[in-house]
């Protein structure tokens, strides 16, 4: 179980990796081979996230920490992409009919917590998926936008205005204000 499970986590990252690297447009006309040491920190030097926050010593002693996170995006890619076609849609809904429970079953059998990172709207066509993520209480969730929309496309006001009412959205679904953000595309 344990490696089917990490095989299909595998699987789904390297599936979302090539989603992701496919959309991405070419910053530059120069070939990435030919910058500069200074082009290439200054282009990655606007992601960093500052100061290592690695403690001293974990609790308990453990030597070592893992987070799980999981996105249930559903249909949401699709519908961000104004896609009708009923093949893309039910693949989207497997996510939540069928993954999402077998996660869960595995999450409390072995007492772990994860964080679900969710699309307003997939949120809201698939409440009872949000009211079975935070019914043990363990688990926390976080924004992943409103339709999962490429937030590089937008503009400053329209991506603040989703990511608000994606937020009083997921709260008003679990009761909870969400945790964190993992930005959609």
């Amino acid at each position: 179980m344990h490696r089917s499970v990490v095989s299909a986590v595998c699987v789904i990252a390297i599936v979302a990796a090539i989603r992701v690297s496919s959309q991405q447009p070419a910053q530059t006309t120069a070939p990435p081979w030919t910058l500069t040491d200074a082009q290439l920190r200054e282009i990655v030097g606007r992601v960093r996230a500052g100061r290592d926050l690695t403690p001293t010593s974990w609790p308990g002693g453990a030597r070592v920490a893992v987070g799980l996170s999981f996105d249930l995006d559903n249909e949401t890619g699709t519908l961000r992409d104004n896609g009708r076609s009923p093949a893309l849609l039910s693949q989207g809904e497997y996510g939540s009919r069928a993954g999402l429970p077998r996660v869960l079953a595995m999450l409390d059998r072995h007492r772990i917590a994860a964080s679900f990172f969710v699309p307003a709207v997939s949120a809201m066509l698939h409440q009872d998926s949000m009211k079975a993520i935070v019914r043990p209480g363990r688990h926390e969730v976080g924004l992943h936008g409103w339709i999962h929309e490429r937030n590089s496309q937008l503009d400053r006001a329209t991506e603040a205005d989703l990511l608000s009412r994606a937020a009083r959205t997921l709260e008003s679904l679990t009761g909870k204000r969400p945790v964190g953000m993992r930005t959609p595309s």
